[in-house]
């Protein structure tokens, strides 16, 4: 083969790659819905974004059952420099005052880190990802803060609090009750639980732990002290089956969540 026929076909290789990089970085924002809804199955929506995959804004918003649970104004900014290490970064934002975000994602193969996270939403976002929430209907706002948390299929490294705020629930009629926190430190293969009671008329507390490993195995055990608000509790605690031991309900939370089902891998 003739230098004239290399070169050209040299040639004819860069402005195909070239025009295949131009393509990639000018991705439209809508890119990131599909990527979105399609990780979330559907719980989560970007809608009306604007602006390019690698940086854009859109609402964000949690559905069930057809239903919005929240809608917010997002920015978000990726690097794709990560992209050559195998991983994707993006930096999340909102200065929705009702809804405020911020926090930095870090996605690979069978790794997901968050950090710098600092971000609230109503808890009735939760049935966006279990329906079965709306028999609760809980209510107040999640607020969740993280340094430093990395999920591999061998384990939870760092930790995160999810604190209840303004803490209800539409069953027995249950207005603000109180603030509580979820603390999870994680170690590798085990994290420590532990639920406290900020504060409010009904005492929650629980300790437990998450086996990350294997079959996943959850636990937590705790009491509740209603005070004042037993009659209200009353349905929620007998549909979750607490019963009462001289004025405290002690209960017992067990599931298997093995890290690897985050990443469709077998446990």
């Amino acid at each position: 083969m003739s230098t004239n026929r290399w070169r050209g076909l040299a040639y004819l290789g860069a402005v195909l790659c070239g025009y295949a990089l131009f393509l990639l970085i000018t991705l439209p924002a809508y890119w990131a819905d599909w990527l979105v809804s399609r990780a979330s199955h559907n719980a989560v929506r970007i809608q009306q974004p604007e602006g390019t995959l690698w940086g854009g804004s859109g609402n964000l918003v949690f559905q069930s059952v057809g239903q919005e649970r929240m809608q917010t104004r997002i920015a978000w900014s990726i690097q794709p420099l990560w992209l050559f290490t195998g991983k994707l970064q993006a930096h999340l934002s909102s200065r929705d005052a009702g809804s405020p975000l911020n926090a930095t994602l870090r996605i690979g193969y069978r790794h997901f880190s968050i950090s710098d996270v600092d971000a609230a939403v109503p808890a009735s976002v939760l049935s966006a990802f279990n329906p079965a929430v709306d028999l609760v209907a809980p209510s107040g706002r999640l607020q969740i803060t993280a340094q430093q948390a990395t999920l591999t299929p061998a384990g939870l490294d760092g930790g995160l609090q999810l604190t209840w705020l303004g803490a209800g629930a539409r069953m027995g009629g249950l207005n603000e009750v109180g603030d509580y926190r979820l603390v999870v430190n994680g170690r590798g293969p085990t994290a420590e639980l532990r639920i406290e009671t900020l504060r409010g008329d009904v005492g929650l507390t629980a300790q437990g732990e998450w086996q990350t490993q294997g079959e996943g195995l959850l636990r937590l055990t705790g009491n509740v002290t209603p005070g004042n608000r037993e009659q209200n509790l009353r349905p929620l605690l007998t549909m979750l089956n607490i019963q009462n031991n001289n004025g405290q309900y002690n209960w017992t939370f067990i599931n298997r969540i093995p890290a690897a089902r985050f990443f469709g891998a077998s446990p």
